[in-house]
């Protein structure tokens, strides 16, 4: 087998598997998340990893156009291509990231606007590499309807992409470069080993060790683990509003603010929860007396509680507004 052949053989089937992980992961994963609490970042690691499977292949594919000459159009050598070919990948990597969060979370416009354009993302490079690599089983078929208005999109993402990363580099720098770290370690497996830690812990003794693990900056297999192991407890409801009302406020909130809520516990958490959020607010520091990231961290973590809690809790009688009025005051 040639080069040719081997490039036209990987790049197609490559395309032929982003294809099938779009339907069978990427499709079901936002039926199962339309339905559920979006307004939290949960749905974000997942979301990352499904797109991450699909897009190394399509950059996988990408880069069989690129050694077989498909971009040779494009003024510049060959080890720069392939390096533009990576960047490119990953521009609309993001790009589809940008139109999954629109199309879950998507405020005062239709999701209707938003689900096509994942579909032409990637089905759109599909064609392209398609067309590219089997130029002998179509003959005569143009490409450069499809090349042009894929080339501009790409370009858009791609210069997007950039400023994008380098605002958001700026903005959070070294402490945020380590929380990105941190969110790829949560998007690994859970080993054996991490579960048999939650399962050694007994939610008579160790309940507040649980409730640091039961939130989403653990692996998501460690999540669930920590809170059905909270919920064996037949105190839990109870042990979790009290802790809520006067225990430690973080990670009680972070409980609340990540955990599926049963109708019960949403009922018995709402004052609670309010509570906790008092305490957090009191303690959380005034402009003047704290560093700038310090800042921008604590204003980060206040406007997602305030965005999660009231629209959480709706329908308890529990009213936040006065509070976040207060927390807008503080953080003037």
């Amino acid at each position: 087998m040639n080069l040719s052949s081997l490039h036209q053989i990987l790049g197609s089937v490559s395309a032929g598997l982003a294809s099938i992980l779009f339907f069978v992961r990427l499709r079901p994963f936002l039926a199962d998340w339309i339905n559920k609490e979006t307004h939290s970042d949960r749905w974000a690691a997942p979301a990352v990893n499904i797109l991450a499977s699909i897009w190394g292949l399509m950059m996988v594919a990408l880069l069989c156009v690129t050694a077989s000459g498909g971009f040779d159009w494009i003024k510049l050598s060959r080890p720069k291509l392939y390096l533009l070919t990576v960047v490119a990948a990953f521009a609309l990597a993001t790009a589809s990231y940008l139109f999954i969060a629109l199309y879950l979370r998507p405020g005062f416009t239709p999701r209707g606007l938003y689900s096509p354009i994942l579909y032409l993302i990637l089905f759109s490079t599909v064609l392209l590499v398609v067309v590219s690599l089997n130029q002998k089983l179509l003959p005569g078929m143009p490409t450069q309807w499809l090349l042009r208005p894929w080339s501009w999109f790409t370009a858009i993402s791609i210069v997007g992409s950039l400023v994008f990363s380098g605002h958001w580099i700026a903005t959070n720098g070294v402490r945020g470069l380590s929380g990105v770290a941190m969110r790829i370690i949560v998007l690994l497996p859970a080993t054996k080993e991490e579960l048999a830690q939650i399962d050694r812990l007994d939610p008579k003794t160790d309940f507040e060790k649980l409730v640091w693990r039961a939130n989403r900056d653990e692996k998501p297999a460690v999540c669930e683990a920590a809170t059905a192991r909270l919920r064996s407890d037949p105190a839990f409801v109870e042990r979790m509003a009290t802790m809520l009302d006067s225990g430690y406020a973080e990670p009680a909130l972070a409980f609340v603010r990540d955990a599926e809520l049963t109708p019960e516990e949403k009922a018995r958490f709402a004052k609670p929860a309010l509570n906790a959020l008092a305490r957090w607010v009191n303690n959380a520091p005034a402009p003047n007396f704290t560093t700038s990231e310090n800042l921008k961290r604590t204003r980060r973590s206040g406007d997602e509680l305030f965005r999660i809690l009231p629209e959480k809790f709706a329908g308890t009688g529990v009213n936040f507004a006065e509070l976040r009025a207060w927390y807008e005051e503080k953080m003037k």
